[in-house]
């Protein structure tokens, strides 16, 4: 079956996305067709308008999803579902109709619609479509996780710590076991984990809905989304999943929560929180600050270096070339690149074209190894104007006993580049510069 992450911009033909419309009414397919091309040019999508026309494209070509109008003549959008379920196929249900009661969206949802959209409204649609998409990629990274539980303990331990899942297992107030990736979206470390229970990081805001949701002993999962504080002090949103089951003879739970906090801040506009570069949506020097300081806390606790990693990009070219607007599409551009850094990571924008990134638990070398491959990205990047970056390093505690001396000394190291080799510092070291590359560690 084609598979597909989303709406993205001039896929492959293996991963372009493919849709198939069940709509009765020529002019409404082709205003929604005109709506998705908009989002993605290279998107394909069947119209087909009877049962049996519907059921032969089921049976001759693979799709990612399904829209449905609700009302057909003599069938409804419930029946377009029913057939989809006895054809045995795994794909996410949208509804795309005219005005549909509170009652009947209740009835919908019940039945296993993924989402409904509005004719009115049709701009939704390329999100509904993300969001259904990114269930079903969870539903079955999650059904793979829980099937893999009924083998050996090993075997589990073994996956959960290859999973982006962060994964819990509690007996009562007792945290039997975490992985790395809980350890990364909450900030805190496995011991310190082990030490509470999960329903500590629930935010204040998600704690009744929380409560409310928990099995009462019984062997039924419930999922449900809610909003969790990181030792940071900043809030993410997690899909969570919470099972009950037998574990050492004794009755416990199993948690798994995947990180969509990117995808809630899509759905609700990208709203500036305090502390946020309003252009980039990273945090700002005030947070960077913050974060830093308490990194640099831990490190002194656990005895490993924390890094700060800076990268200046060259925004006065691109704004001389081609304007003020390309200068802030190319600070987007390499806000969307520091993103992709481990979860434990936390970049920020501190000002013009500099960027920042704290590096828990990271040494000199890895913070260089981490810098080579950030400036690699920004200048490898193709969707828009020519990128050039150099970066810069310092070590906490070795290079200074706070935020201000440890950004002092990045600095130093990032504006001490000799032009005429390729050769950077690396703590007084010097270390090969990759050619066309320009950086300092």
């Amino acid at each position: 079956m084609a598979t597909s992450s989303g709406l993205q911009d001039n896929p492959s033909e293996a991963t372009k996305l493919r849709i198939l419309l069940v709509e009765d009414n020529a002019d409404d397919a082709e205003l929604c067709t005109l709506h998705l091309k908009k989002a993605n040019k290279d998107i394909h999508i069947d119209v087909v308008s009877t049962p049996d026309t519907f059921a032969s494209r089921l049976h001759e070509d693979a799709y990612d999803v399904v829209l449905s109008d609700y009302a057909l003549g003599s069938w409804t959008g419930l029946d377009v579902l029913n057939q989809l379920r006895s054809e045995r196929q795994d794909i996410p249900f949208i509804l795309v109709t005219g005005a549909l009661g509170e009652e009947r969206a209740v009835e919908c949802m019940r039945n296993g619609v993924s989402d409904y959209v509005l004719k009115g409204r049709l701009e939704r649609l390329p999100v509904a479509i993300r969001k259904a998409l990114d269930e079903k990629r969870l539903r079955r990274e999650r059904e793979h996780a829980e099937l893999s539980l009924q083998e050996s303990e090993a075997k589990f331990r073994a996956l959960a710590e290859s999973l982006p899942a962060a994964t819990f297992i509690q007996q009562g107030t007792h945290c039997c076991y975490v992985n790395q990736a809980a350890e990364q979206i909450t900030g805190y470390s496995r011991e310190e984990l082990e030490e509470m229970t999960f329903w500590q990081l629930v935010h204040p805001d998600s704690r009744k809905s929380a409560v409310g949701g928990a099995p009462n002993g019984g062997q039924g999962g419930v999922r449900y989304e809610l909003k969790i504080l990181t030792k940071e002090n900043s809030t993410r949103w997690l899909d969570v999943t919470l099972t009950m089951f037998n574990h050492d003879g004794a009755l416990a739970s199993l948690i798994t929560a995947f990180d969509i906090t990117n995808r809630k801040r899509t759905e609700e506009g990208f709203a500036v929180a305090p502390g946020t570069d309003s252009l980039t949506g990273l945090p700002d020097y005030g947070r960077l600050a913050d974060v830093f300081d308490a990194e640099s806390k831990r490190s002194e606790r656990s005895l490993r270096s924390c890094a700060l990693l800076l990268l200046d990009l060259d925004l006065s070219k691109i704004n001389a070339a081609h304007g003020p607007q390309a200068g802030d599409e190319a600070l987007c551009r390499v806000a969307r690149i520091l993103l992709q850094c481990r979860a434990s990571d936390t970049p920020a924008r501190l000002r013009a074209g500099e960027f920042a990134v704290v590096l828990p638990d990271t040494s000199a070398e890895g913070a260089h190894t981490m810098g080579l491959r950030m400036a690699e990205k920004i200048e490898r990047d193709a969707k828009g104007a020519a990128l050039s970056c150099r970066f810069g390093t310092a070590i906490f505690p070795s290079d200074g006993k706070n935020f201000n001396d440890i950004l002092v000394m990045a600095r130093r190291r990032l504006q001490r580049l000799n032009t005429n080799s390729h050769e950077g510092e690396l703590n007084g070291d010097t270390v090969p510069i990759v050619p066309g590359l320009t950086r300092v560690m």
